[in-house]
């Protein structure tokens, strides 16, 4: 069953030429990891921010496990259901790692919020109690990525979203945290969206979708190999 849904979804800015989205339709699932690819410009920004509950549709519906977020508070959608993880990382570089986690978990109001939960999540992407204790502006690209990652799942969200998130990294650690992005679809039974560029990351994907003048449609994966 669908975790999230898109109903003939267009999208048009008030004043602009025409629509950045024209009649999406389509469906995600948990425990599925997705990548949506496309040009600057496609409609990938606009996507990502309706499906993270930042704007709505100018037609259509984006329904969450069967509701339609017209009719919900979104603030409280974007608290509790849904993670997003930046290209930026958008972290609190002269904070500590463990305070980032902790402040998330306080904002979303999540019970148990305690520093001792904190750590275990950081432990679960590969950030150790030292490192947890440094600034995040002491970590490497990578780390700071995870901690990113970390901060997407404070408050368990069933859905995990990424913009760009190999953007800012090496091909080995792109691979490493593609590999955690995966344990979370399978294993923690979490619906994964990532938006990119790169085929290498839609390449881990298990279904990858092509935007292209605000149609969303899916991707053959030969199209990855070219």
């Amino acid at each position: 069953m669908s975790i999230l849904e898109l109903k003939n979804v267009s999208y048009a800015y008030k004043g602009g030429d025409g629509k950045v989205l024209n009649g999406v339709n389509a469906s995600f699932e948990k425990g599925i990891m997705y990548a949506v690819m496309g040009k600057s410009g496609a409609g990938k920004s606009t996507l990502l921010s309706l499906i993270s509950g930042l704007d709505l549709p100018t037609e259509g519906e984006i329904l969450f496990d069967g509701t339609d977020l017209k009719t919900v508070s979104r603030d409280a959608y974007r608290a509790k259901s849904i993670g997003v993880i930046f290209q930026s990382f958008n972290l609190l570089t002269n904070a500590t790692v463990i305070d980032n986690i902790i402040l998330s978990m306080n904002i979303s109001g999540v019970k148990g919020g305690n520093k001792e939960a904190a750590y275990a999540l950081l432990e679960k992407v590969g950030i150790d109690k030292s490192k947890a204790n440094r600034k995040v502006l002491k970590l490497s690209g990578g780390e700071q990525q995870r901690v990113g990652i970390a901060r997407a799942l404070s408050h368990a969200p069933d859905i995990i979203i990424a913009d760009e998130p190999s953007g800012n990294l090496d091909g080995s650690t792109e691979d490493s945290v593609m590999q955690l992005f995966k344990d979370l679809a399978v294993k923690d039974n979490k619906c994964v969206i990532i938006v990119t560029h790169s085929k290498n990351v839609a390449a881990c994907a298990d279904e990858v979708l092509s935007i292209n003048n605000g149609v969303l449609s899916p991707m053959k994966r030969s199209k990855l190999l070219k």
